[in-house]
Parts: C-alpha cells; structure tokens; sequence
C-alpha cells in the first residue's frame, strides 16, 4: 500500500507539471503603486522577474514569494536604479535563489543601489550581466520562449535623465508578444521606435502611464491588447495618455484601480487570468 500511495503520488505530480505546461506563460503584475515588479513564468516553469518595487514592496514580495513556494528566481533583470525599480532587490537577493542578474553599467548615488549592489557582493553563485550601452541579449528556452533584452543607446544620458538608461525587455511566446519598456521617456521611446520591433500583444506601459511627448507614436506602433500601468492615488496615470490606448482598443489595467493582474498565452491568444 506504501508503494502505491508513492506511484500515486509520483503520478498525481506529472500530472501537475503537466498541467502547468498547459497552462502555457502566465505574467504576474504587481500591485506595487508607483512601483514595477513583474514576475514571468514559462511553460516549463522558468521564473523572470522584472524589477523589484520599492524597499518596503520588496520586503513584501519576498513574503509573499515565500507563502506561494516561489524559492528561486532563475532570471532578475532590473531595468534602471531608480527606488521604485531597484529598491526592493536586496530583500529579493537575500530570501530568493537568484541564478542571474541582469542590470544596465551606469553609476547611481543612492542607498538603494548601493544596498543592492551590496547584496550581490556577498551572495556565491549569482551570474551578473551588466550591459553596457547600445548593447543586446537574446535568451531561448526549449519551450518556445524567447526573451530580448536591449540597453540604451547614449552614454551622454545623466542624472536627470536616468530613466533613458532603461533596460527594455520583449517576450516572445508562439504568436504572441510582450512588451516591458521601464521608465523610458520620450528619448529612449524613440531608441526603441528606431530598433523597430514595438509592436505587441501585451505593453508594461512605460514611465507609470505619464505623457510624454513620443506617447502617441511610441503606443500607436506598440498597439497592445492589454496594457498594464503601475501608478498611484497620489501619482495617477495620465487620461489621455489612457485615452490614447483606448482608441487603439486596449483593454487599460492600472495597479491604482485594479490592482495585481495576471497575463497568460497560450502562444495564440493572451488573456487575463481571473
């Protein structure tokens, strides 16, 4: 009889796994405010995390990672430093199994970078890949999912215009893709236009839905189905910026109003979770 609970056990996680497989790319966006965490999960069951909120949303999604089993990361890409993208890695790095980190080359004062930087000097076994400026990535995995990575294409951006050093990050999954364009303001967005390639199924829109003046061209050409903002009650998204994806037949989430939301594809279609 103990055998037999063991087969079936055995068999009751195939099926599982299995049914994970089926289930096909799931994206979790976070209800973080003003603040980016998206975690990726594949087919096959490989975690991508994109961006860590702020200190105190990483100290919570380390405790929610903790209550779902989530106990390894096997990609981090942070797309710049500012707090609320970087500011929660520390306590990510510190409670999760991170087998990667992926991150822009510029230098920041803040205590947020340095507490991340700190964090990734004492952990063994972590590979890093700064990436310099104008440069890509491209990363496949057997179940059909590739992921791009490019960097900005200026070194001249400085202090006041660090949200032009971020990382841009596009998925694709079968027929469908996914567009994650940090905080990018109107020269970045431009790069990204130039690189062409912004079209996609599903948009992180970028700079937490304020308007800038490339937003028009930079969504008419991304035309998502689903676009998801990370805004505030005291910083909300911009109207017409949300009017503008409207008209292009969006459906408009925003962490403000909708709180966590749940992307998935079945390499055909994607549609929300609910």
């Amino acid at each position: 009889m103990k055998r037999i609970s063991v087969l079936l056990l055995a068999l009751l996680l195939l099926l599982l796994a299995a049914a994970a497989r089926a289930g096909g790319l799931r994206v979790d966006f976070y209800d973080m405010g003003k603040a980016d965490a998206m975690l990726i999960t594949t087919p096959d069951g490989v975690r991508i995390l994109i961006d860590c909120g702020t200190n105190k949303g990483g100290k919570a999604l380390a405790g929610r990672f903790a209550k779902e089993g989530v106990d390894a990361i096997d990609t981090l890409i942070i797309t710049h430093y500012d707090k609320d993208h970087v500011g929660g890695a520390d306590k990510i790095l510190e409670s999760v199994a991170v087998r990667q980190v992926i991150m822009p080359v510029y230098d920041k004062e803040s205590k947020q970078y340095t507490q991340f930087m700190e964090a990734l000097e004492v952990l063994d076994g972590i590979t890093t890949h700064p990436m310099e400026i104008q440069s890509d990535m491209t990363m496949q995995s057997p179940d059909g999912v590739e992921l791009s990575i490019t960097s900005a294409h200026r070194s001249s951006y400085g202090a006041d215009e660090e949200n032009d050093f971020s990382l841009a990050v596009r998925l694709t999954y079968g027929e469908t893709r996914f567009l994650f364009a940090g905080d990018a303001e109107t020269p970045r967005q431009l790069e990204l236009l130039e690189e062409g390639d912004v079209a996609c199924d599903v948009l992180k829109v970028p700079y937490h839905g304020r308007l800038v003046s490339a937003s028009e061209r930079f969504l008419t050409e991304a035309c998502p189905q689903i676009a998801y903002i990370t805004d505030s009650g005291e910083e909300p998204a911009s109207e017409e910026l949300i009017g503008i994806l409207e008209r292009l037949g969006a459906r408009v989430f925003t962490s403000r109003e909708d709180g966590d939301v749940t992307v998935v594809s079945d390499g055909k279609t994607v549609s929300i979770m609910k």
